[in-house]
């Protein structure tokens, strides 16, 4: 498990003492010489002179040590010494500060996302209304950051596994892809008849393997697994539970949410597992699905079709433990036998839901390059598609969709218009799958 480096402040020479002000410095009396001989009178006020001097002398020396004393060194150093370690520790504390923004992922919006509904004509408006069924809609090109199609666009809406692509989003900027990831019990948080890729307890893999889980066959069991190990990556705490774990996850993803624009997204699982306080907008999903096209290892795991990966088997067999999650053979005591040894399997393998990327579905198109599905019974079954020619690039983003594959129908009827806007022939279906580079 990765932990936090602290960063201390140097402070040696940053600060110098003042000099003090040890007392009023007095300068002796000058030695004269033997005075001449005088009358009485003028013998008696030399000598009265010289007293007061002697007085004054003795005075001064009881004043100069008071001021001198060692008591009074002490309580100088003390006050020193004080206003030294009050800078120190605000100085320190500002740092940490500092350290903990810095440490604390950013993210920057990736464009303005303004509406223009008069890019199309009156009669592919009108087309476009009747061709695309599903209820919450947007179609954003990213070549002139528009969005230029839409409807009920910042209406709130559940994202289902769509959320997936916030969490590998966060996920990403904690976690590096070579980074060895043990599956935890964490994966028992998942909902009932949830969509999994199939992971065990005990599985090791990379964490790049752990994104293809996630995104490809939408694995909820690999969002739980990458929420939980992020968190105690991000807090340098591996003995956070489950659910402390995903909670602070969570907090982090609706953070990175603003950040990136959104301004009705509130997410309560990493899964999109359905809840009613877990929604957003059409229009937020676009920025999110923009933003997630921006990390590499993201934008490269979504476009795939399918994706194979072999698992890391444990070296030592003296060594129980199956690595960061804590999970051994001890902890399986009273719940199976000997006998009854668990067998993980040495690789897996996935197919991206998505049928925009399948060659011989009748949706896939070879300009597709994701991005998600998504579906609950609240949610309905959605979309959001990415789409790619000559340096053009546009989403499509297709919330509750009027039945299971119309959704895919609705994002190629979106990206063909789209392209025309740029004299593109964008082709799906049979065409696309004839079509030669």
């Amino acid at each position: 498990m990765q932990e936090k480096k602290e960063e201390f402040v140097d402070i040696s020479g940053s600060f110098e003492p003042t000099d003090t002000d040890n007392g009023i410095q007095f300068t002796p009396p000058r030695k004269s010489k033997p005075p001449k001989k005088k009358s009485g009178f003028k013998k008696a006020g030399i000598i009265a002179a010289i007293f007061v001097l002697l007085c004054g002398s003795v005075a001064v020396a009881a004043m100069s040590g008071l001021l001198n004393s060692p008591r009074a060194e002490v309580s100088t150093e003390e006050s020193s010494a004080k206003n030294q370690n009050s800078v120190k520790e605000s100085s320190v504390s500002e740092k940490t500060e500092s350290v903990e923004e810095e440490s604390t992922p950013s993210y920057e919006p990736t464009g303005k996302f303004t509406s223009d509904n008069k890019v199309f004509g009156k009669e592919i408006l009108e087309e476009l209304d009747e061709a695309v069924t599903a209820r919450y809609v947007v179609l954003y090109d990213a070549t002139s950051d528009k969005i230029i199609f839409e409807r009920n666009a910042k209406e709130k809406c559940y994202p289902a596994s769509t959320t997936k692509m916030l969490t590998a989003i966060v996920a990403s900027k904690i976690i590096p892809k070579d980074t060895v990831i043990t599956v935890g019990d964490e994966i028992e948080l998942i909902g009932f008849d949830s969509s999994t890729a199939g992971l065990q307890k005990g599985m090791k893999m990379t964490y790049e393997a752990l994104l293809d889980a996630l995104l490809l066959p939408s694995g909820n069991d690999a969002a739980y697994t990458i929420a939980v190990n992020a968190a105690r990556i991000y807090t340098g705490d591996d003995k956070l539970s489950n659910e402390e774990a995903v909670k602070t996850f969570m907090g982090l993803v609706n953070e990175a949410a603003k950040e990136i624009g959104c301004t009705g997204t509130h997410y309560v699982t990493p899964d999109g597992w359905h809840d009613d306080d877990h929604y957003t907008t059409a229009t937020d999903l676009a920025k999110i699905a923009a933003y997630a096209r921006t990390v590499p290892m993201i934008k490269a795991s979504c476009g795939k079709a399918e994706a194979e990966w072999e698992l890391i088997q444990d070296s030592s067999s003296d060594d129980d433990s199956f690595g960061d999650s804590g999970i051994s053979e001890a902890s399986n005591e009273g719940n199976e036998s000997d006998d009854e040894e668990v067998s993980l399997p040495t690789s897996m393998y996935w197919t991206n839901s998505n049928a925009m990327l399948q060659v011989g579905s009748e949706n896939y198109s070879r300009y597709c390059t994701g991005i998600k599905t998504g579906f609950t019974d609240e949610a309905g079954t959605s979309v959001v598609a990415s789409a790619e020619m000559d340096g053009h690039t546009f989403i499509a983003v297709v919330m509750f969709g009027e039945t299971l594959y119309k959704k895919y129908e609705d994002a190629n009827i979106l990206f063909t218009e789209g392209f025309k806007l740029y004299n593109l022939n964008y082709t799906y279906g049979t065409d696309s799958a004839n079509d030669t580079e």
